[in-house]
């Protein structure tokens, strides 16, 4: 990988690109994840509670349908927590300031080659559309 005067490593427009839709896919299929896991526990506890009400006693309905509220929303901020994992373990840095380029450091990056924090040179000056 090549460097510039600094000896900080500097991406090629093919490797910026390809790390930045690494970075898409991860979120894409997270975000998948957490939409499944949310949606289908959510509506197993809507049936769980309409199944309920006639078969137990209220009190029993209600101490086991927030146990397993309880542990949705759990399980939901697990999968959220993992997410915020791994998309920050796949997000591009800076090789200079080693800041972590947000959606929009990561437009301005491709668009001028250079982060928008330091100004350091992220892509080779010559790989730029």
């Amino acid at each position: 990988m090549p460097s510039d005067v600094t000896g900080a490593a500097v991406l090629t427009r093919e490797d910026f690109d390809r790390r930045r839709a690494a970075l898409k896919r991860v979120a894409r299929r997270e975000g998948r994840v957490l939409a499944a896991f949310s949606v289908g526990l959510g509506l197993a506890q809507l049936l769980f509670l309409r199944w309920a009400e006639p078969q137990m006693a209220h009190d029993a309905v209600v101490a086991v349908a927030g146990s397993l509220f309880l542990a949705y929303i759990l399980g939901v901020g697990a999968l959220l927590w993992r997410m915020q994992r791994r998309i920050r373990a796949a997000r591009l840095a800076c090789p200079h300031c080693r800041a972590a380029l947000n959606d929009m450091s990561e437009r301005v990056a491709s668009a001028t080659g250079r982060c928008d924090l330091c100004g350091g040179q992220l892509i080779e000056p010559g790989d730029r559309p």
